[in-house]
């Protein structure tokens, strides 16, 4: 069974429900011993509505997950994250959340880059140009690799959003994260949040040729509930994981150090 969960959404976000607390206590419910809270990153001057909260919220967020850690210290070892883009013009902004100790930990989810109009564009789903979307998603995914920001990278496997098939293109992209992975020493994640659907055929990711390729790699990996509601956090739906560590003879990595 698994015993952590450091991918959880909260409501502030514009697309997940329940409050707070509701996520905690079901973690507690199912077993957990390790619940960390990674909502989309709030970015000063920037704008998302139903992708991330306004920046306003941030402290408000940061709060509620200190004092949540601070109630269920004896029951659950809760920790304070965000889930982010790199983006280079963020990167001091998110060096500063970590060198005063606003959060415990960042990780690397790469859905958006900037036009040339200072624009969010889709890395994944409802892309325009989905050639354009490839290059920059690994381009960024692989910056963000490289700046040692990030604890890991969620989700490696969601440019596979781009298409309904697996292409050349997305097999080359999976040689280039992985070998990324390898250089900068940085766990995957098999991220759950599609499984949830009960339809395995609209499961776009966890995607199996992407991991039988990274088995070929030795990289390290770690699991993801991506929890949107707290029933998200059910952990049967982690059967599908450990399924393909099994099957690749993955490197499951049992904690990730916080």
């Amino acid at each position: 069974m698994l015993k952590y969960n450091y991918h959880t959404h909260t409501k502030r976000c514009g697309h997940a429900s329940g409050e707070d607390e509701e996520y905690v206590l079901r973690a507690i419910d199912d077993g957990y011993k390790v619940l960390g809270f990674s909502d989309h990153v709030m970015l000063p001057g920037m704008t998302q509505k139903g992708i991330r909260g306004d920046y306003s919220e941030l402290e408000g967020y940061l709060a509620s997950i200190r004092s949540l850690q601070e109630k269920y210290k004896d029951q659950i070892t809760i920790h304070c994250g965000l889930e982010c883009e790199y983006f280079e013009e963020f990167a001091s902004f998110y060096k500063e959340l970590l060198a005063t100790k606003k959060v415990d930990y960042l990780i690397l989810g790469q859905h958006f880059y900037f036009t040339e109009n200072g624009e969010f564009a889709s890395c994944t789903w409802y892309a325009e140009d989905v050639i354009k979307s490839e290059t920059k998603y690994i381009e960024l995914l692989i910056k963000g690799m490289a700046s040692g920001i990030f604890k890991y990278v969620a989700h490696p496997d969601v440019y596979c959003l781009l298409e309904d098939h697996w292409t050349p293109e997305f097999e080359s992209m999976a040689h280039q994260i992985c070998k990324a992975a390898i250089q900068y020493d940085i766990p995957l994640e098999i991220n759950l949040c599609q499984t949830r659907s009960g339809d395995v055929t609209r499961w776009r990711y966890p995607n199996e040729e992407f991991w039988k390729i990274a088995s070929t790699y030795g990289v390290r990996v770690v699991i993801g509930a991506d929890a949107h509601k707290p029933e998200m956090l059910d952990t049967v739906c982690f059967e599908r994981a450990f399924e393909l560590i099994e099957r690749y003879n993955l490197k499951y990595e049992e904690k990730v150090d916080i």
